[in-house]
């Protein structure tokens, strides 16, 4: 029988039924989201705006004419152009420790506060100190900036090391060795291969970093001692400062500038986000050892470690020793710890933070992971996905400033300023944007054929929970980043609670006031603070990684 004889017979099996996806579920699933991402930032932010034009911009020209705001707005930009230069540092690092197999530790610093930060490279970089053997005047001007710069790179730039590590190792093999069979050298595989696969990790990496430059507060605020602060304020800690002294629309059009600013360079980082890469055949294999990768990994797990080395060590001498000579001497003792908890006062806090942590984190899932899915999977169209993407990739990065005083008024009407019930859904919804972004990105790369059958159950929710158990380390990822984040809050518990809203991180900064002679307290609380989001980064370590990149790794 040939080709053209072959008879087509009709099709008498029963027809399967399942549930099409319909945009209407799509809507659904982002409502909770937009309500509260709506209520809690888009409405403030546009009333931000609608104010900032209210006496026809004059609010923008009085930024420029008054020297410290413009001052304070070109620092800002310092530290927008900070954060791409600590993303490459990061890169550089992964590039060198390339073979070494105990990087994941320098993660870990996502887990301290910038006010605990601040702290270390404080005692660090305190006058007497052994800094002081290179330079006297670290914490003068212009030295201020290097700290600055070193305490925000040690921060955030082993996490870019870590995903970027993870990136590599992701890189399909038979690419590179199809490059070398074709005669490519390493130039051309670096340019070619290596560098647009780190695009994606890049991107979110890059995203993260500028989130935490736009928001930096608390790590001005304490490194900078108050002879040098006018020097390096930032927008937000002179809005912070001044607004009292400022017009409404002067204030508004401050917070509005510190807004667009890190808007801009977050939509330049679309296109990253949405790059695809080859889809993975194969498992992930462990780079070969390397004598240079051990030996840089060594070096730089050594230099991460330090600064907590020094707030342990300050803690652990007794408050006048702490107050009289360095972490490097002696008087040794626990006093500090016991002064610390002696007024209950730390204790409490702790409590209070750690309920409310939790509690973000949960309703953090409950809201973001259906938005996510709906993006990724619940069958809106190409632009209104797009769209939708663009969106929250802008509010991802508003700096609370910019919708804290229409906030606080609502919140202030209905007496619930500093009330815990308020100040987790203000946390909640700060973040659900970054957390749509990453698990978007990891649930649009599930295996589409296990979408294509969960979509012929009939059970309601079956495609989505088969999505969500298949990309469950980026789950974990913005869970545990989640609580992190709220647990280490400052500006929003200063701006919206103030002492009333138990936050660990304001007893921190009680003592930090009187920095010389507190140090020893501020050291021990530093420590305590510290131990519930290191130990909880660090035993989710590995899932973390896998969530960082699932989404980028397609």
């Amino acid at each position: 029988m040939t080709p053209s004889e072959i008879l087509l017979r009709e099709d008498t099996r029963s027809p399967v039924r399942g549930h099409p996806r319909r945009p209407w579920r799509s809507l659904l699933h982002l409502l909770p989201a937009a309500v509260l991402v709506g209520a809690v930032i888009v409405l403030p932010l546009v009333w931000a705006i609608v104010v900032s034009l209210k006496d026809g911009g004059r609010g923008y020209v009085a930024l420029w004419t008054d020297h410290g705001t413009r001052n304070a707005i070109l620092n800002s930009l310092v530290w927008l152009v900070l954060a791409p230069v600590v993303c490459l540092f990061g890169l550089l690092l992964a590039w060198l420790a390339r073979g070494s197999r105990r990087l994941g530790v320098l993660a870990a610093p996502i887990a301290v506060s910038a006010l605990v930060t601040a702290v270390a490279f404080r005692l660090i970089f305190e006058p007497g100190g052994p800094a002081d053997a290179v330079s006297t005047d670290f914490l003068g001007s212009p030295g201020i900036w290097l700290v600055l710069g070193l305490a925000f790179a040690w921060q955030w730039a082993g996490l870019a090391v870590v995903v970027f590590r993870a990136g590599l190792d992701a890189i399909p093999r038979s690419l590179m060795r199809m490059a070398r069979a074709f005669g490519h050298g390493p130039w051309w595989r670096l340019g070619k291969v290596t560098l647009p696969a780190l695009v994606p990790a890049g991107a979110l990496i890059l995203m993260i970093a500028l989130l935490a430059a736009a928001r930096a507060f608390e790590l001005i605020l304490i490194t900078a001692p108050g002879s040098v602060q006018s020097e390096v304020d930032v927008a937000g800690v002179h809005w912070w400062r001044w607004r009292a002294d400022l017009t409404e629309g002067t204030s508004a059009a401050l917070t509005v500038i510190s807004f667009l600013s890190v808007a801009v360079l977050a939509l330049a980082l679309l296109w990253g986000l949405s790059r695809e890469w080859p889809n993975r055949v194969e498992e992930p294999q462990e780079p070969p050892p390397s004598r240079r990768g051990h030996v840089f990994g060594i070096l730089a797990v050594a230099v991460w470690v330090l600064p907590m080395v020094v707030v342990l060590l300050t803690s652990l001498h007794t408050p006048r020793a702490a107050a009289g000579g360095g972490w490097w001497s002696g008087g040794f003792g626990f006093g500090s710890y016991r002064q610390a908890f002696a007024s209950g006062e730390l204790f409490s806090a702790l409590l209070n933070t750690g309920v409310r942590s939790i509690m973000a984190a949960l309703l953090l899932l409950i809201i973001a992971v259906p938005a996510a899915f709906a993006i990724a999977w619940g069958g809106l169209s190409r632009r209104a996905g797009r769209i939708l993407i663009a969106v929250t990739t802008v509010l991802a990065v508003v700096p609370p400033q910019t919708v804290i005083v229409e906030l606080g008024r609502v919140f202030d009407d209905l007496h619930l300023l500093g009330a815990p019930t308020a100040l987790t859904l203000v946390h909640t919804a700060f973040g659900v944007p970054l957390a749509v972004l990453l698990l978007r990105a990891a649930f649009a790369s599930a295996r589409p054929e296990l979408v294509r059958v969960r979509l012929l159950d009939p059970a309601p929710g079956s495609v989505l929970f088969a999505v969500v158990r298949e990309s469950w380390p980026a789950v974990v990822t913005v869970a545990v980043l989640e609580f992190v984040l709220v647990w280490n809050d400052f500006v929003v518990g200063l701006l919206l609670g103030g002492p009333e809203a138990g936050q660990v991180t304001f007893v921190l900064y009680d003592q930090a006031r009187q920095f010389t002679t507190s140090s020893g307290v501020l050291a021990a609380g530093a420590v305590v603070v510290t131990l519930v989001p290191l130990a909880l980064v660090l035993l989710t370590g590995k899932w973390l990684v896998r969530g960082f990149i699932q989404g980028v790794r397609r």
